[in-house]
């Protein structure tokens, strides 16, 4: 099996796309959840290239929960969320797990532990808690240095076309 473990603020969205929202907002008075839907198409195109699945790491993972194989969004966000999936084609399946301290690194190591994993990538705008994916099986989709946190959505680019062809070429490669 092959696993993206995605996060979305950051990744799926960035600065723009809240300014875009905000601005939608108050022209038409409808709200939506700030998702650049052309990083969907994104995320989609590494889904449909590498036949891999999609394991939230993402806060966001705490607005629904698993049951019986399928993720259960608790809010109207989240919702929103699985509805753009849906029409992308893309689903969730799975979360990673709540550890004690929080830190991706370990919610990702526990979830793979007694998994068949045949390759995995990580899409996340920040690295600070995921130093030993750093330089290999990381897409960092912001401008902060490898050990800083993203503290503010101008550092994040979102997920590009160059880091869609790398995801590929991560999760094409075999584990030794």
């Amino acid at each position: 099996m092959k696993v993206i473990f995605l996060d979305i603020d950051g990744v799926l969205n960035t600065a723009q796309t809240e300014r875009i929202v905000m601005k939608e907002r108050q022209l038409t008075g409808k709200d939506r959840i700030p998702i650049d839907l052309e990083r969907v198409q994104f995320l989609k195109e590494i889904v449909e290239t590498t036949d891999a699945v999609i394991v939230l790491s993402s806060a966001w993972k705490n607005y629904g929960k698993m049951s019986e194989g399928t993720y259960l969004p608790k809010n109207e966000k989240m919702k929103e969320l699985i509805d753009i999936f849906h029409q992308y084609g893309l689903s969730i399946y799975d979360i990673t797990p709540v550890t004690n301290h929080g830190y991706r690194q370990d919610e990702i190591l526990a979830w793979l532990q007694g998994k068949d994993v045949e390759s995995f990538v990580i899409i996340d705008d920040d690295s600070f808690d995921l130093p030993l994916f750093l330089h290999k099986e990381l897409i960092k989709t912001s401008t902060t240095k490898d050990d800083e946190m993203v503290k503010n959505m101008d550092d994040c680019t979102g997920l590009s076309q160059s880091q869609v062809m790398e995801a590929i070429k991560i999760l094409n490669k075999k584990r030794l």
